[in-house]
């Protein structure tokens, strides 16, 4: 009996473990999750020029978050070996480039491309613009908080 008790215990341990890794590897997977910049959402002409436009910054800024989440890691090694004020100032250079990583995920999130196709030009057109307005305000915060990272580093 205590055997079989014991046998249950682990089955049921492993099958938890095995489900939170799972879990893990999609979170994973997901955590940038964006749109396919290769496939048209909107039909040909202006709407999906514009589309096109806010993509092209989307790539952009996906090509870069590799080099975001390495600053990241860098400062983090630095702020350990640093105190006072310039641990501080390396604490809150890490927030911000993890603001700018949430805000990436944020926007991912929120774009709706495949619903361009439903609305007719006019509306069609104002919501990329919002996009493209919300998508480089994102890039130029990207390309700051990058370049103070990399000032940090260098003193």
């Amino acid at each position: 009996m205590k055997n079989d008790i014991s046998t249950v215990l682990v089955i049921g341990f492993l099958v938890l473990f095995n489900g939170a890794c799972e879990s893990n590897k999609q979170a994973e997977t997901h955590h940038h999750h964006h749109p396919d910049s290769s496939v048209q959402t909107a039909l040909p002409g202006p709407v999906a020029d514009l589309e096109k436009e806010v993509l092209a910054v989307h790539d952009s800024l996906m090509d870069r978050m590799g080099a975001l989440m390495q600053l990241q890691e860098d400062v983090s090694l630095k702020v350990q070996k640093n105190a006072g004020k310039e641990q501080e100032r390396g604490w809150q250079i890490i927030r911000e480039l993890k603001e700018t990583d949430d805000r990436m995920t944020d926007w991912m999130h929120q774009y709706k491309g495949d619903t361009l196709q439903q609305l007719d030009e006019k509306n069609g057109l104002a919501y990329l613009r919002s996009q493209q307005l919300k998508v480089t305000s994102l890039s130029q915060r990207m390309r700051n908080k990058m370049a103070d990272a990399e000032k940090y580093l260098k003193e």
